[in-house]
Formats: structure tokens, C-alpha cells, sequence
């Protein structure tokens, strides 16, 4: 029986040996006698990482999934992958943290600049102290935003679930957050909009990001509305109602996140 080699640095190798022992690639069949050493074999013979390829391939289907729900949000049909929904709401959060963190740092920047005349110890404390109070501040909007989003995510598959009671239909949590994500990730784009007209134009950008962070508000209570009453009516409770107590729970929760945010 012929010798066999490591398709990539050429060392010699055991019988049945899965993985090079000298560079570590990985072994598979057909492996090139006496000690082959060409890119074809390299190329047929070394396995690619798994997780890289998998990672590209979840990218490329949510970034389609993505697009086409933005385009046609009501049509854009069931998700091929059930994480779709959840890295569009982890993203709407990591806009959202990055936006208070550049504001914060622009906000810390300009009161720098505004006390670069003024000198003294007391002048520098003051910077200092006002410097802490905007950061305070940003950490208690950011945990608030993040809640937010759990709250309104929980919300909308909760009273979905209410909605249908009595239909026989079954609430499945990530189908349902796929489909609430369709709905609102208009909302992603925008908030990623936002994020650039910070990153670009800075403190000068926010009463154009007010106006568009209107909008995503709108967006996202429509979305909210939309994926607790699409499709069937419950047999026990009409849609109209359950769609008061639904926001009416988003309003009272929103205040007494808000308020627990502040004293945190």
C-alpha cells in the first residue's frame, strides 16, 4: 500500500488519520500518494471551516429576508431560518446603544469645548460633574431602550397568543417574532440611518433623527397592531379587544419601565 500525505504541507500520515499532525488540516478521502502536493488536491482534500461558511451562508438568507420584508413587509412570506426575527431585534438594540453612545460622547465633547476658555479647579469639576450626569443619563436610556424592545416583543406573542384562543391555532415563538420582525424592520433600517446621520453630521443631526425616530415609532405600533390580529379571530374574544388591552398594557408597562429605568 502506498504512503499517504498531507494534501497541504506534504508530511507523511497514518492510516485513517483524520487530521494532519504537523499543520493540523483536516483529512478526507482520496488523499494524494507520495507526498502530492497541488492546489487542486488542496483544494479538494481540505476541508473549509464549517463555521465560517454557515455563518456567510445565516448572513446572505437574512440580508434577503431582510430586503424583502422591507419592500413588501405583509408578503414577504415565512423565514427560512427561525433566528431571523431575533437578530432583527438585536440589532434594532445595538442601534439603538450605539446612537445614545455617540450622542453621549458628542454631548461630553462639546461641553469640552465649551469650558476650553474657562480655567480654574472649580471650572474642570463642574465639566466633570456635568461630563458624569450625561453618562448617567445615556446608561438609563440605553437599559430602557433594550427593555423596551423585550417588553414589546413579549407583549405582541402574548396577546397574539390571547388572540387566538379557542381557533386551535398554535402560537409558535419564533414563527411569530419572524413575522413581527417583517413588520417592523422598516424600523432597523431607519434607526441604522439614524446611527450614520449621528456618525456623519453629529449633535447637528438630531432634529432630522427626532423627525425619523417619529416615524419608526409609527412603523413599529403598526407592526405591533398587525401581528397580534392578522389572520383568524378567536372564538372567546374579539380582535378590537384584545387590541385595547394590548396597548393599553404596552402604555402602562412603557411607564413603569421608564420610571424603574430612571431610579436604576
Amino acid at each position: 500500500m502506498s504512503a499517504k500525505f498531507c494534501p497541504k504541507c506534504g508530511n507523511e500520515l497514518k492510516e485513517g488519520a483524520k487530521f494532519c499532525p504537523k499543520c493540523g488540516a483536516q483529512i478526507v478521502q482520496n488523499l494524494q500518494p507520495n507526498g502530492a502536493n497541488t492546489n487542486g488536491a488542496q483544494n479538494q482534500n481540505v476541508v473549509p471551516n464549517q463555521s465560517a461558511e454557515q455563518a456567510k451562508n445565516y448572513a446572505k438568507d437574512f440580508f434577503k429576508w431582510f430586503w424583502s420584508s422591507v419592500k413588501h413587509p405583509s408578503l414577504s412570506g415565512k423565514a427560512s431560518n427561525k433566528y431571523f426575527g431575533l437578530t432583527s431585534f438585536v440589532a434594532s438594540a445595538v442601534f439603538a446603544i450605539l446612537s445614545i453612545m455617540l450622542i453621549t460622547s458628542k454631548i461630553n465633547g462639546a461641553i469640552d469645548l465649551a469650558s476650553s476658555g474657562l480655567g480654574g479647579d472649580t471650572a474642570s469639576s463642574l465639566v466633570v460633574v456635568f461630563q458624569n450626569l450625561v453618562s448617567d443619563g445615556a446608561g438609563k436610556v440605553e437599559l430602557f431602550s433594550v427593555l423596551m424592545i423585550v417588553v414589546f416583543v413579549a407583549l405582541a406573542y402574548g396577546f397574539r397568543a390571547f388572540a387566538v384562543a379557542g381557533t386551535g391555532e398554535k402560537t409558535d415563538f419564533f414563527e411569530f417574532i419572524n413575522k413581527l420582525a417583517a413588520y417592523t424592520n422598516i424600523s432597523v433600517m431607519l434607526s441604522a440611518i439614524m446611527f450614520l446621520f449621528l456618525l456623519i453630521g453629529g449633535l447637528i443631526a438630531l432634529p432630522l433623527n427626532m423627525f425619523i425616530f417619529l416615524f419608526v415609532v409609527i412603523n413599529d405600533l403598526i407592526g405591533f397592531t398587525y401581528a397580534i390580529i392578522d389572520g383568524q379571530n378567536s372564538n372567546k374574544f374579539d380582535k378590537l379587544y384584545v387590541l385595547l388591552l394590548a396597548h393599553l398594557s404596552l402604555v402602562i408597562v412603557f411607564f413603569i419601565v421608564f420610571i424603574k429605568s430612571l431610579t436604576a
